[in-house]
């Protein structure tokens, strides 16, 4: 066989395989985004029950409080509320994004794949940070919103703080402190694909 030939069908195996890898890792995503936001939707509205039935009753929702020190006029501890086995502190809204889902209290793996987390933080100390999976459904969405778009976050008291977008900007994966050492209200961010870098919005309160 011609070896230009040769290498030309060696080329075109090797380009269907990327090919059908690339689909198979799409598929295979895209599946586990769907599992995700059924996971998501269910818990999302467990805690919106929990806190709408505390706002009826008048009294506060039961759960231990993590050690934040609150501003003046807010609340001392930022609550947290077992639901499901999960550690649930309020639910976020992005109303152009048609996003709303319960913001769990501890960062980490297994709590990241049933919904965001929160990373650092509180919206009583104005360094509220949540992260979420980049998800189609979920935080992938970050990338549409735009300057002056409204962000909600609803605690387990009922209490509600709502932000507007102010900036976009993409931060390394190892950026911890750029992260975190900021004068913003709230930071959302995910992942990029790739895992590298982290596609981050930063709100103020309205």
């Amino acid at each position: 066989m011609n070896p230009k030939r040769r290498i030309g069908n060696i080329l075109l195996i090797i380009g269907a395989a990327l090919l059908i890898a690339g689909g198979f890792w799409y598929l295979c995503n895209k599946a586990e985004s769907e599992r995700a936001s059924v996971l998501s939707d269910e818990l999302t509205g467990k805690v919106k029950t929990v806190i709408e039935g505390s706002s009826e009753s008048g009294v506060e929702a039961g759960g231990s409080s993590s050690s934040d020190t609150a501003g003046e006029g807010m609340p001392s501890e930022l609550t947290v509320v077992d639901v499901d086995g999960y550690p649930c502190i309020g639910y976020l809204t992005i109303p152009s994004a048609d996003l709303e889902m319960a913001v769990l209290d501890n960062w980490e793996d297994q709590n990241l794949k049933h919904s965001l987390c929160r990373y650092f933080g509180s919206p009583y100390t104005n360094d509220f940070i949540i992260a979420g999976h980049n998800y189609s459904s979920w935080f992938g969405k970050l990338k549409e919103l735009e300057i002056g778009d409204e962000v909600i976050f609803t605690d387990m008291n009922g209490n509600v703080y709502v932000y507007t977008v102010e900036e976009m900007e993409v931060i390394p994966g190892t950026g911890t402190e750029e992260m975190i050492s900021t004068e913003w209200d709230l930071t959302l961010f995910t992942c990029t694909y790739g895992g590298w870098d982290r596609y981050t919005v930063r709100c103020k309160y309205k």
